[in-house]
């Protein structure tokens, strides 16, 4: 992962993915696609379709169905809350390609990329 403050999230994000089945069959349920991530230009492939459910680092195998570009600083605003996904992209902070109604489901996306609380 990058020294950058997205990658623990990015960390988080594939951890959650990998341990929490539950989780990634909910999240491969309602995406059912290739999600591409582009933070300060280095490009990450989130794999959501039927059967899959892992992140990687690099351009995804096939076109992807949405491609969000944005700033590792908005990145980090996204997943901890303190910037909305629609807020983001009429700010022009978040560039979107693709699907439009996949971007209207990306909430699961962050929320299992958030640090998790330590109880």
């Amino acid at each position: 992962m990058p020294d950058k403050a997205s990658g623990p999230l990015l960390a988080q994000l594939s951890s959650t993915l990998e341990k929490d089945e539950a989780q990634r069959q909910a999240l491969v349920q309602k995406i059912k696609g290739i999600v591409v991530f582009v933070i300060d230009g280095v490009e990450w492939t989130l794999d959501l379709r039927e059967g899959q459910g892992k992140l990687t680092k690099g351009a995804p195998p096939e076109k992807a169905d949405i491609t969000l570009t944005i700033s590792d600083d908005n990145f980090v605003k996204l997943v901890m809350g303190k910037l909305g996904p629609q807020q983001a992209f009429l700010m022009r902070k978040l560039k979107i390609q693709g699907s439009m109604g996949l971007a209207m489901k990306l909430q699961p996306i962050l929320d299992a990329a958030a640090p998790k609380a330590k109880l």
